[in-house]
């Protein structure tokens, strides 16, 4: 019964040292879109679904790669790739 309470312990003292490092190092950037702030990954994200989307459904209309398109693989890495890769050119201070 006495570990228990020695790991609830740690975990709260591992959530609190969290919380203030994260307040010590500042605020999250983010990106004014119409008035809303969000945070760059965000918009990467769905950008990338946008992108990845249009190109398997570019695919899917050609006969020779209509199985390439139908693809589930191709598609969550394809979202990762052009979403990382919008990240890397618009949002990143490289």
């Amino acid at each position: 019964m006495r570990a228990a309470a020695g790991l609830v312990g740690a975990r709260s003292l591992r959530t609190t040292l969290s919380v203030l490092v994260s307040a010590a190092l500042g605020c999250a950037p983010t990106v004014n879109v119409l008035g809303v702030y969000f945070p760059p990954w965000l918009l990467s994200a769905v950008a990338g679904l946008v992108v990845a989307y249009a190109t398997l459904w570019w695919l899917g209309r050609r006969t020779s790669t209509r199985s390439l398109a139908q693809s589930g693989l191709l598609f969550c890495s394809l979202t990762v790739v052009v979403g990382l890769l919008i990240w890397w050119g618009l949002f990143s201070s490289f």
